[in-house]
């Protein structure tokens, strides 16, 4: 018998059913093997490897952009099995690996649940878009690993505790004027999206009390109108980058910056036409997750982020 059997062959989560009783879980894990679980096989993807390893596990395997975009170090017994859109099927099923973290959010790990089925390996699907999704998660994975909760004190409830000071602190300043606007987007190479409360920075500004305009006009979800956005007239212009930061900054140079309207904008003017740093909104932030609403909450208070 391992970890696993008794967490079950597939749990897709975190959802209540399994936070409520993770702890229970952990302990029993340790009574039923007669040993701590630290060093479980298991084979994870992106941000989650990163929480597994926070939470004091070890990796049988990960994908090979996890560990370039994230900056994980792994050791020579830790295998590379394609990348996150390509997982390799076959690699992971060479680890026989007691446990298979997958995204819920991506359709290239959906795609492996019968496969991983019917070769018996246990697995998982996860969702992560706030804090308190990450929170969730390391509630599982401490459960498992950190048996005195040392972990989960140091990479969690510190950070809860610090993000609910920022935001009564903000929510003190802020106190009596109106709600500053936003509009967020995203930016690539090729193209410009608005964003929403679905990213790491849309839902720490509605936690913060800001407004987004994509909430008064969807449509620019999927369409950005300049003219929608010079008419919102928003009090910030935020904006996340995927890929090169680089050719992201050139696409909006280019296509959106070059429009003479844009310069006019109270965002623009007033000098709250901000780029976002990567590594606290692109990424998952997990056991830094503070510092971005920290960051956040210093714009919005015109405080130097």
């Amino acid at each position: 018998m391992d970890i696993f059997d008794i967490l079950g062959p597939v749990m897709v989560g975190p959802s209540s059913s399994h936070t409520a009783g993770a702890a229970r879980i952990g302990a029993m894990a340790r009574t039923l093997l007669g040993e701590e679980v630290a060093d479980a096989k298991l084979h994870l993807y992106g941000s989650f490897a990163e929480c597994w390893l926070l939470s004091g596990g070890k990796l049988a395997g990960i994908t090979e952009d996890a560990v370039d975009e994230h900056g994980i170090e792994i050791d020579d017994e830790t295998a590379l099995v394609g990348t996150v859109m390509e997982p390799n099927l076959e690699s992971v099923a060479a680890l026989s690996p007691d446990y298979v973290i997958l995204s819920a959010d991506l359709p290239a790990h959906a795609e492996l649940d019968s496969a991983l089925t019917d070769m018996q390996i246990p697995h998982g699907y996860f969702h992560m878009d706030n804090v308190m999704d990450y929170a969730k998660i390391m509630l599982n994975f401490c459960a498992v690993n950190d048996p005195d909760g040392e972990k989960y004190d140091e990479n969690v409830t510190r950070v809860l505790k610090r993000i609910e000071s920022i935001k009564q602190e903000t929510a003190e300043k802020l106190s009596g004027q109106k709600a500053p606007t936003v509009l967020l987007l995203r930016a690539y190479s090729t193209g410009v999206k608005a964003k929403g409360e679905d990213t790491v920075a849309g839902a720490i500004l509605k936690e913060l009390g800001a407004h987004n305009i994509a909430d008064d006009n969807e449509s620019l979800l999927e369409d950005l109108s300049l003219e929608s956005v010079i008419e919102a007239d928003p009090d910030y212009i935020l904006v996340m980058t995927m890929g090169s930061e680089e050719n992201a900054k050139t696409y909006m140079a280019e296509n959106i910056e070059n429009n003479p309207a844009w310069s006019e904008l109270s965002a623009v003017k007033n000098g709250r036409y901000i780029y976002l740093p990567k590594d606290l909104f692109h990424y998952k932030p997990l056991n830094r997750w503070d510092e971005s609403y920290a960051y956040i909450a210093k714009l919005l208070l015109n405080e130097d982020a």
